[in-house]
């Protein structure tokens, strides 16, 4: 059980604003120390509470640094766009196998937001759009698809827990499946005006 680092209470979900103290955590401190870390200047402010964000070095994707945006004050982080994927494939130990219970669990037990928000891209201030990571996952996120996906804190942690429970295999099935289900829509609409135009030749003689 995760407990807040002020006064002990649990946080439940992982969610990292304690509902006793009203203090912050950083939840995902431990999971992000997994890699050789690093921290810099962040020219960017935190599109969640305004505070100053720091530029944190995740390793390396190939060749290219591994960066991420992280707020001093609510620790919530800011992804570029992409790289959350490669960040929890590098976190996620597990996940060959679909734990169906556990997915359950995790949606059904997901935080509910008492307020709801729309935050702006701390890139571009555009507001950003809510996306339920992976459809399934029960962490709604906050997504510019330009510049990078915004991440309360815990949000992360939660989506290693989804991972690591098969989440990214039932995503991939289901898209499959609709992958499938508009390739034959699409075959339909094509044999429904293959025969109008049929019909319609032969009712016209000339």
């Amino acid at each position: 059980m995760i407990r807040c680092q002020n006064c002990s209470a649990p946080l439940s979900g992982f969610k990292g604003a304690c509902g006793y103290c009203g203090s912050y955590n950083n939840v995902d401190r431990d999971l992000l120390m997994r890699t050789p870390l690093a921290s810099g200047e962040s020219n960017l402010a935190c599109p969640g509470c305004g505070g100053e964000m720091r530029n944190l070095d995740l390793g390396k994707d190939g060749d290219k640094t591994l960066c991420a945006d992280q707020c001093g004050i609510c620790f919530g982080l800011f992804f570029p766009f992409f790289k959350l994927d490669v960040v929890l494939n590098d976190l996620a130990r597990f996940g060959f196998l679909k734990d169906m219970p556990r997915l359950e669990d995790l949606t059904r037990n997901a935080p509910i937001e008492a307020n709801l928000t729309y935050r702006k891209c701390p890139v571009c201030a555009k507001i950003m759009n809510r996306i339920n990571f992976g459809r399934r996952s029960g962490v709604v996120t906050d997504q510019c698809h330009g510049h990078g996906i915004w991440l309360d804190a815990g949000e992360l942690q939660r989506l290693v827990e989804w991972k690591n429970a098969g989440g990214k295999l039932v995503d991939e099935e289901y898209r499959k499946q609709e992958a499938r289900s508009r390739e034959l829509r699409e075959k339909r609409v094509r044999e429904d005006l293959a025969r109008l135009r049929r019909e319609a030749n032969r009712q016209d003689p000339y």
